[in-house]
């Protein structure tokens, strides 16, 4: 038979496991307060056309704590699925500001090394998404984006 003072540490043992093994959920932003993350997709147009390349970046807006930017590189029809630590899991729960990058400019080597050689501006370049702040909601996101010249 055990007596309180052994059945007290095994329940102190019991709840300190308990704590650490809770801690990795936590961190890994599953609970402890924390908004989570939600899947989102989408496509990105110019003129109406699918844009072939290029990043989008969602930076979480206005929450008062730092949160992780998710990105989503654009494929080549224009689809798009962001993430932040792993493909697909997605961007914060809350408001965004999104920000879209052209794809880097693609030169043959013979182009890099000719000095006379002006590459033409990159595709995309000078243009912004619209909505330029969304907002990621619980559950699956389908956000689609227009390209349209910078403010």
């Amino acid at each position: 038979m055990m007596n309180s003072g052994t059945d007290g540490r095994w329940r102190l043992l019991w709840k300190t496991a308990v704590v650490f093994l809770a801690l990795p959920v936590c961190l890994a932003g599953l609970g402890c307060g924390g908004k989570g993350l939600a899947p989102v997709t989408g496509k990105v147009a110019y003129k109406g056309e699918g844009v072939k390349g290029g990043t989008l970046t969602f930076t979480p807006l206005g929450t008062g704590e730092v949160g992780k930017a998710a990105t989503a590189t654009i494929q080549q029809d224009g689809t798009y699925t962001a993430q932040t630590n792993k493909p697909g899991d997605g961007a914060a729960i809350g408001r965004h500001r999104v920000i879209f990058s052209p794809p880097e400019q693609q030169l043959t080597e013979e182009q890099r090394k000719d000095p006379k050689y002006i590459a033409p501006p990159p595709a995309y370049m000078g243009l912004m998404a619209n909505p330029e702040e969304v907002e990621v909601k619980s559950g699956a996101n389908t956000l689609n984006f227009e390209l349209v010249p910078r403010k």
